[in-house]
C-alpha cells in the first residue's frame, strides 16, 4: 500500500536498537559496520510508534501497538477522527514528533477494542 504522506524509514536491529542501512548496522559497542543478517527488526525513528490501552474494565487487559512511517500530525489527526466517529470516551492523547499513546476509557468488547485500535492505527491508508 502506498499513501501520499506515507513516507521511507528504515528498518531498526531488534538487538542493537540501531537504523539498519543497506543490510548493515554500526555495532555501537566496537564501533563496527556489521551484517544485519539472520535478526528481528522493527520500525523506530522516523516511524511514528502508536500505542493503544484502555482503562475500561472489561478492557484493561487489552492492548495494541503499531509503528506507521506517517508524519505524527496526519496520524493524530486520523485517530482523533475515529475517536469522534465512535464517539469514544477518552481518559488520555499524548502525542510527541515520534510516539502517539492513546488512553481510551470507553465500555467496548476487547474485539471492539481491538477492530478500534486497528482503524486508529491502519484506517489513515484509506483516508
Amino acid at each position: 500500500m502506498s499513501h501520499p504522506l506515507e513516507f521511507h524509514a528504515p528498518g531498526w536491529h531488534g538487538e542493537a536498537n540501531t537504523p539498519v542501512i543497506d543490510g548493515k548496522y554500526c555495532d555501537r559497542a566496537t564501533g563496527e559496520l556489521r551484517d544485519s543478517n539472520n535478526h528481528e527488526e522493527y520500525a523506530g525513528p522516523p516511524a511514528v510508534d502508536i500505542v493503544v490501552k484502555s482503562l475500561h474494565a472489561d478492557t484493561s487487559q487489552c492492548g495494541y501497538r503499531a509503528a506507521r512511517a506517517f508524519p505524527m500530525e496526519a496520524l493524530l489527526c486520523h485517530i482523533v477522527s475515529v475517536v469522534a466517529q465512535h464517539k469514544l470516551t477518552l481518559d488520555s492523547v499524548v502525542a510527541t514528533p515520534y510516539a502517539i499513546r492513546v488512553i481510551l476509557a470507553h465500555d467496548l468488547t476487547p474485539t471492539a477494542f481491538i477492530d478500534i485500535a486497528c482503524e486508529m492505527a491502519n484506517g489513515i491508508w484509506d483516508t
